[in-house]
């Protein structure tokens, strides 16, 4: 039974009361053995939290988990962004599972997500992993040790003003995903606060009927999208946003500071839309990409003299994202506009040579397609992870992409237009699912490196065989990514899971060519791949 709680305040108090300690401080010997018990349970934190420290039965409830006061709680990892220098949540915060034969019959202001997290007991935890547990041949960082280091009542509705006009426009487009009778296509990726992730593994059992097809789709919840929810937190653990002081009953529960006083939310970062009222006749991406079509089809030169951008001659990588921001009449770069890094989209510049247009569509190629990670991270520890696991699924699952479209031409480089594009469900799941899975096989039996003698200034290459661009039909491929190609330790190099096969390696080279690291290695997106994704600019 749970426990009952008479006020908001104590609620509060409560979640208060736990900073500062570990988690296994928090919750029961028998809930820490658990965990040691089964340390792949995802849930197991939340739930014990839940459980043992707030005195709350576990079950998936339609209603709040506070019922009577309408106050919904939640467990949020942190973790360290070195780019940034700050602490962010690590992941979406999953609000709840929503029936598509229920939920478009409603408006927004009734909608599930605000009916049973309008207000929300959040509480925070350093993802920060020092200690390793090992289980069936995996290591798991030890959850029972992370630090519960904020507690906040998060109110939805002090939300920026600009957040919940975008917030909304989401849901729409969501419901109108349902009415299509397209509710399996539905995509995080198409949204840019509010999501509808897909709860429970791919499997018939998680896949439910909707109103306008008789095709099953995978149940989904909404949530705040992973880098709505980074922002959001890293202004909590900068202390500038605090616990909510605008819900009803908070002068009942706290008779001592006889008003309301605080402000909603503040925005410090660029806007890209001005002018709120737009979202209520276009989309966000119709609102951007309007922005840009007084533009197409126009010289780069001529963009830049306009715009009084520089372009260098040699290494130019800056001046289309310049261009891009001046088109908006921006400050700084259009990725770091408040919109754009809560929905986290990554704008990314894709040309063309014209010289290609002439052969078939599959044979086109940009002129280069994109790096995804500067590291990819399961060199190190891709025995440890599947793939709905790694950084890459995340990136490319969350990341919707705003591709800035050039053709190079004998005469100068012509501004094609922009489209904002996400790596379907399908694709995700299948060809570069392959791929990567290759690459895990290929470096744990032992990546085959083989030496041959080149004219620079080393004197020799060494290849691999982990998939290359033009190696397959694979929509990623893997290729070096440091400023010297180490095979000993060093700041270029990764230790290799599995000891590396050698072919021709000469015996005084050992040292320098050794069998357990090998050069540092990033992702990219294929450039033909790339080249399919724009190609209505140019067919």
């Amino acid at each position: 039974m749970d426990r009952e709680y008479k006020t908001i305040r104590e609620i509060k108090e409560r979640g208060e009361a736990a900073v500062g300690k570990k988690i296994k401080e928090l919750v029961t010997q028998e809930n820490v053995d658990k965990w040691y018990a089964s340390p792949r349970n995802k849930g197991w934190l939340g739930n014990a939290v839940e459980k043992d420290w707030f005195g709350l039965v576990n079950n998936s409830r339609p209603e709040a988990d506070f019922n009577n006061l309408g106050v919904e709680l939640k467990c949020a990892g942190l973790k360290f962004f070195k780019k940034e220098n700050s602490w962010g949540a690590k992941e979406r915060l999953v609000l709840n599972i929503f029936d598509f034969n229920e939920e478009y019959k409603r408006d927004f202001q009734n909608s599930s997500f605000l009916k049973k997290s309008n207000l929300v007991e959040l509480m925070l935890y350093k993802y920060n992993p020092v200690n390793f547990f090992q289980f069936e041949g995996k290591e798991y960082p030890t959850y029972p040790d992370f630090l519960m280091t904020h507690s906040i009542l998060f109110n939805l509705k002090d939300l920026l003003d600009d957040d919940w006009a975008i917030i909304e426009n989401d849901w729409k487009i969501i419901m109108d995903m349902i009415i299509q009778g397209r509710a399996e296509d539905i995509s995080e990726g198409m949204t840019q606060y509010l999501g509808a992730v897909t709860k429970g593994s791919k499997t018939a059992n998680n896949q439910t009927t909707q109103p306008f097809s008789d095709k099953k789709a995978h149940r989904r919840a909404f949530s705040l999208r992973p880098t709505y929810m980074k922002e959001i937190t890293k202004r909590i653990v900068q202390n500038e946003l605090k616990s909510s002081i605008t819900y009803d009953s908070y002068q009942n529960d706290y008779p001592e500071l006889h008003e309301k006083s605080g402000p909603k939310q503040t925005a410090n970062q660029e806007h890209v839309i001005k002018d709120l009222s737009e979202l209520k006749h276009k989309t966000f991406e119709q609102i951007i990409l309007d922005r840009f079509k007084p533009f197409y089809n126009i010289d780069k030169k001529v963009l830049a003299e306009k715009f009084g951008v520089r372009i260098k001659k040699k290494n130019d990588k800056a001046s289309s994202r310049l261009i891009a921001q001046k088109m908006f009449n921006l400050n700084g770069d259009l990725e770091e506009t408040d919109e754009f890094k809560k929905a986290g989209i990554a704008v990314k510049t894709v040309t063309v040579t014209s010289n290609q247009r002439k052969k078939i569509s599959k044979k086109r190629l940009t002129t280069e397609g994109f790096k995804l990670e500067s590291d990819v991270s399961f060199i190190k520890d891709i025995i440890n992870l599947d793939w709905e696991d790694t950084r890459v699924y995340d990136y490319l699952s969350t990341t919707k992409f705003l591709l800035v479209v050039y053709e190079e031409t004998l005469e100068g480089e012509i501004f094609k237009g922009a489209k904002f594009w996400y790596m379907p469900e399908n694709e995700l799941m299948g060809t570069v699912k392959k791929t990567w899975e290759i690459i895990k096989e290929t470096l744990i039996n032992g990546v085959e490196l083989t030496f041959k003698r080149s004219s620079n200034k080393k004197g020799y290459i060494v290849e691999n065989n982990l998939p290359s661009q033009v190696s397959g039909p694979q929509i990623l491929h893997i290729r070096p990514s440091a400023k010297e190609s180490d095979y000993f330790e060093s700041k270029n190099s990764d230790r290799l899971p599995s000891p590396a096969n050698w072919n021709n390696r000469p015996e005084d080279m050992k040292d320098i060519l050794t069998e357990n690291y090998m050069v540092k290695q990033a992702l990219w997106l294929n450039k033909n791949y790339m080249y399919q994704q724009i190609k209505e600019f140019f067919e």
